[in-house]
């Protein structure tokens, strides 16, 4: 098991939440930010100083300004 951080992130490139967890892999700790991931909020997924990936990067408000 190893130590992960999610940090939900806005549009403004604010942390809206972080959540901390043990997860056996980066496949697990993704599979959860895939979970968290709206439309308004990307998920960036750490481990140590590594960043995983970031998911939801190119935010999509449907056309709205």
């Amino acid at each position: 098991m190893q130590r992960y951080r999610l940090y939900v992130v806005t549009a403004g490139e604010d942390i809206f939440r972080t959540l901390e967890h043990d997860y056996p892999s980066d496949h697990e700790a993704l599979a959860q930010a895939a979970r968290l991931r709206t439309d308004d909020h990307a998920v960036e997924v750490w481990t140590g100083e590594r960043l995983v990936a970031r998911l939801g990067e190119d935010f999509d408000f449907g056309g709205h300004a």
